[in-house]
């Protein structure tokens, strides 16, 4: 090729690809509000006031070939304190081409657990609101870490499901489940101390093709770390 003709391609080439680029980065209408709601509490449901609600818009990366990589990327786009009811407002222009909304609390005194709440999509929002559920936080303190080892007896036996009932923080709950070709399961968690924890699990027998739900009492005492083995 002609070295004039093939600086030209080049050129050519790069006013393309950069409108491309920048097209990567996560978008916003600023025309168009939307509004987040929601609350913050204790265990006991009083009000925890003064306390910081983050609101992050994130984008998964991604890949071109034989072009080049596009990196994730987190906006960090509202902020809220918490009223005298506990209560919460942001308003954050409309995303587009983002992955998930996540509402974030945090503890800066480091006494209380974080709270998120992942994978809120646009269509959450009703005329332009959403209403997040409640964050409830817990003393640190007062935590306990719960590790279920899984250990399976039975080689026909499959597990399906794991399910925790009692008084769990739940420091990350996604608002939309996640799309898994494989179940994913919970094995290590924080618990409220001094409880009984019900562990709901269900299971399918490929020899016997049957489908049963059962569950245990996991006991929870005083200790910083519990330790429970699951057999199916």
């Amino acid at each position: 090729m002609h070295p004039t003709r093939n600086k030209i391609m080049k050129k050519l080439f790069l006013l393309l690809l950069v409108p491309l680029i920048f097209g990567c980065e996560i978008q916003y209408d600023g025309n168009t509000k939307l509004v987040i709601k929601g609350s913050v509490v204790d265990k006991n449901n009083n009000p925890i006031i003064n306390k910081s609600v983050n609101l992050y818009v994130s984008r998964d990366g991604g890949q071109i070939p034989f072009l080049f990589y596009i990196p994730s990327e987190t906006n960090y786009i509202g902020k809220a304190t918490t009223d005298n009811d506990g209560n919460y407002v942001m308003v954050i222009p409309k995303p587009s081409n983002y992955s998930e909304i996540i509402v974030e609390t945090n503890d800066e005194s480091n006494q209380l657990n974080g709270k998120q709440f992942r994978n809120i999509d646009l269509s959450n929002f009703s005329n332009f609101q959403y209403i997040a559920p409640t964050s409830r936080l817990y003393l640190k303190s007062s935590l306990a870490n719960l590790t279920v080892n899984l250990n399976n007896i039975n080689p026909t036996t499959e597990l399906l499901k794991l399910e925790y009932i009692g008084n769990i923080p739940n420091e990350i709950e996604l608002i939309n489940p996640l799309v898994e070709d494989y179940p994913n399961f919970i094995q290590n968690l924080n618990v409220e101390k001094n409880q009984t924890v019900i562990l709901k699990y269900k299971t399918t027998n490929h020899l016997t093709n049957t489908t049963s739900t059962n569950q245990v009492n996991i006991t929870i005492d005083n200790s910083n770390t519990v330790n429970y083995t699951l057999n199916y």
